[in-house]
Formats: structure tokens, sequence, C-alpha cells
């Protein structure tokens, strides 16, 4: 018959390990059991735990930037994706649906977001100060929101002049959307390049 202790060990190990289980010495005290527990359990109690970034010898990231465009019209984000991957290093990822991208904002460690204004049922704005309020709770892999670009189709209405002058909005682009606005709210967190000269 198992103790209690042994039991512990089993459950464990069948938590933290997806693998069949196999045939290892339990450990003979409580306090290992208990440190075997910490460190099973640690390495993803967040949500959305990287690896930690590469940095070289001056100081920058080796990663690759990464943006997050939430637009409901598919064409405005490829647009915003083609024109920042051609004329800059961003990684983009785009997504439609509001909810995905709550998900990515949480999951991954992004250095701006390109809302639009209205996406499907929820307002830009309010997605982004969930978003920023879920940071500060510190349940993602940021403490700090990254600072928004919000794009405005022609029928939406106008973006209140608080949120317009909160400093983590670098812009708001109205259709039509000229490629000289999207680089320059981007030039803070990458270098722009003419793509000929790559």
């Amino acid at each position: 018959m198992e103790s209690g202790s042994q039991k512990t060990w089993k459950t464990l190990r069948k938590i933290s390990s997806p693998q069949e289980e196999s045939e290892v010495a339990l450990p003979a005290n409580e306090e290992e059991i208990v440190r075997t527990e910490l460190s099973a359990c640690h390495t993803n109690a967040l949500v959305g735990v990287e690896k930690p970034e590469t940095v070289d010898e001056v100081g920058t990231s080796r990663d690759s930037i990464k943006v997050l465009v939430a637009h409901p019209v598919s064409s405005t984000s490829r647009l915003i994706r083609e024109t920042l991957e051609s004329f800059t290093d961003l990684e983009v990822e785009t997504t439609s649906n509001f909810l995905r991208a709550f998900e990515l904002a949480l999951q991954k460690r992004y250095e701006m977001f390109f809302f639009g204004t209205s996406i499907g049922d929820l307002d830009g704005s309010l997605l982004y100060e969930m978003i920023s309020r879920v940071y500060a709770c510190g349940k993602s892999v940021r403490k700090l929101a990254p600072a928004v670009v919000f794009i405005r189709e022609k029928d939406d209405p106008k973006i209140s002049d608080e949120l317009e002058r909160d400093v983590r909005v670098k812009a708001v682009v109205s259709k039509p959307i000229r490629i000289e606005r999207l680089l320059k709210a981007v030039e803070g967190i990458a270098k722009v390049t003419d793509p000929t000269t790559r």
C-alpha cells in the first residue's frame, strides 16, 4: 500500500510530464516533494511565459520585434503588415477577431499594437484598456502595455480628445491610410529602411 507522500509524488509526475510513468526512486522526505512540486508548477505558471530574449553586446535584442494588428477589414490589416514588413524588420501578426487579439496580447510579447477603432462588436480603445489592465495585474509577459496606433474607418466615430492625448497612443490614422504615417508611428521601436537597398 502506498503512503501519502508516494501518491503525491506520482500525481506530480503525471501533471508535470506528458510521458508515460517510469520507475524512479521516490523522494525520502516531504521537503523534497515540496521542492519538486514548486519547480514543476513554476515553469508555466503565468499566462504566456516565453523564453527570455537574447541580447547582444550593445544591448539590442536579436529576437524579432513583434507587432499585433487587429482590424475587421482584412485588406487594411494586409496593407499595414506588408508596409511594416517591407520597410522595417518588424514581425507582424494580424487578426480580425477581438477575442483572438486579446489572447495573443497575453501570450506573446508585442512592442506595439495597431487596433481598429471598432473591431467587430468591440471598441478598439476598450480592447486596449482591457489588455492594459491585465498587464498591470501581472498576468502577462510584461507589466506595461505597449504603445497603440488606432486605425479609423471613414464611418467610425471620432476618438475622444482625452484618448488622443494619452501618451500611449502614438497615432490615430484615418483612411485613406498613408504609408508615411504608419512608418512614423513605428520609428521608436524599429529602424525604417528603403526595401530596395536591402
